[in-house]
């Protein structure tokens, strides 16, 4: 039986037993943030350096294959160098890809702990999350920098901007990571097809190309796409420098917000069966 079961706590403690409960998880939180660093980033002597080789190895095979050998071109301004197009809305996908895959299998990875310790499984999700979110974000920092020193068509006054869409980006990530992890422990191949579906995705995205070289038809779709405004966003205000889209992504986050509320719950639902599964 749990602590904090209502039927055997006195009023008056309730309230500190909570307190334990939520330090403890600030406590696990932590933990858990530096276990996913050193695991997955730290724990060998390429890791940390191949968080960031690895994307750069695959933008540089998407630039030679759609810059080099198809001779993609940013129409919006035909200035900016394809590379610095595709670099720009590559690393922040790369970021919420990351981030959804690598939390769907945590709560399964940590299952020693279903049953044993008093704890809210919210919590590894949210560390892998972060954790992948603070790692690429410092590659996606040292992009910017190189790009601003090199890049000839480059905006840098709208670097602060980016922050909007970013978080929105991770807020999407965060509930995707709820929904799927949760659904993992009951539907073992969750992890196959989100990677499927995720490889789909990122070609539905104008990452590799910009959205006015799609037929009309095309381009009134791609904006159902989830991912379209914010990262149409990062573009415009980086380098294109059309008219942001505020409120699209405004809207958006509040989606978004919704959508991370409702994944909650249906965690906190399936949360319960968790033991039974492991």
């Amino acid at each position: 039986m749990s602590l904090l079961s209502k039927d055997i706590l006195p009023n008056h403690k309730r309230p500190l037993i909570k307190t334990a409960f939520i330090f403890n998880n600030i406590q696990l939180l932590s933990y858990f943030f530096k276990r996913e660093l050193k695991g997955k980033y730290l724990g060998n002597i390429t890791g940390m350096s191949w968080a960031y080789i690895q994307p750069v190895i695959t933008l540089l095979i998407y630039w030679f294959v759609f810059g080099v050998v198809f001779k993609q071109r940013v129409h919006e301004n035909p200035n900016i160098e394809f590379i610095v197009y595709l670099a720009i809305g590559f690393w922040p996908w790369v970021t919420f890809s990351e981030a959804v895959l690598k939390s769907i299998k945590v709560i399964e990875e940590s299952s020693d702990l279903l049953g044993k310790v008093n704890m809210d499984f919210k919590t590894p999700v949210l560390a892998s999350v972060s954790a992948t979110f603070v790692i690429n974000l410092i590659g996606y920092i040292a992009v910017l920098v190189i790009l601003f020193l090199f890049a000839g068509e480059f905006n840098h006054k709208g670097i602060l901007l980016l922050i909007f869409p970013i978080v929105t980006l991770y807020i999407f990530a965060l509930s995707l990571a709820f929904i799927f992890s949760s659904i993992q422990i009951f539907i073992k191949d969750t992890n196959q097809i989100v990677g499927t579906v995720m490889t789909l995705w990122f070609f539905l995205t104008p990452i590799l190309y910009s959205e006015s070289i799609l037929p009309e038809k095309y381009q009134y779709y791609i904006q159902f796409n989830p991912l379209y405004i914010p990262i149409s966003f990062i573009h415009k205000a980086i380098l294109t420098q059309g008219d942001l889209p505020w409120l699209g992504l405004f809207t958006l986050s509040m989606v978004f917000m919704f959508m991370l509320y409702l994944s909650i719950k249906l965690f906190n639902k399936l949360a319960k069966s968790f033991v039974d599964f492991k």
